[in-house]
């Protein structure tokens, strides 16, 4: 009777090891039909009733969990092109205005404005792109 009570822990010792390696929240699912099954162990003997036990748990969880699993594994964006550039840290050229300046990131000059005058030669952020001009803060 215990013997197959450690035969579906065990079952479920592999499949936490398949999900840890594996990405999309697939064997989780395995994991609690395993449990499932090494509980249903503990009341009868017959391997039928434990074997529908953990397939019908598995395969409930399965598209239950197809929501979560997306939403956790989902990649986060990468910022390119001109939205790379927000976060950056730059050098002032020309004194930066509200009414324009110019910067410098990576040996690029790009048009800038800010709120406030900053002066040639500091450090500035970069906090938003709009064209071809950035709008930058003081550091």
């Amino acid at each position: 009777m215990y013997t197959a009570l450690w035969v579906w822990l065990a079952a479920a010792l592999i499949f936490v090891v398949l999900e840890v390696f594996t990405p999309g929240f697939i064997f989780a699912c395995f994991v609690v039909g395993s449990a499932a099954a090494g509980v249903v162990s503990l009341f009868t003997e017959s391997y039928l009733i434990q074997g529908a036990v953990f397939g019908v748990v598995s395969l409930v969880l399965i598209p239950l969990t197809r929501r979560f699993a997306a939403r956790i594994t989902k990649p986060a964006p990468v910022a390119t092109n001109m939205d790379a550039l927000i976060g950056r840290t730059a050098l002032v050229k020309n004194e930066v205005s509200p009414t324009g300046g110019q910067i410098v990131v990576e040996d690029q000059i790009w048009q800038a404005r800010s709120e406030a005058t900053i002066a040639v030669g500091e450090k500035v952020r970069i906090t938003a792109v709009a064209g071809a001009k950035v709008t930058v803060e003081t550091l």
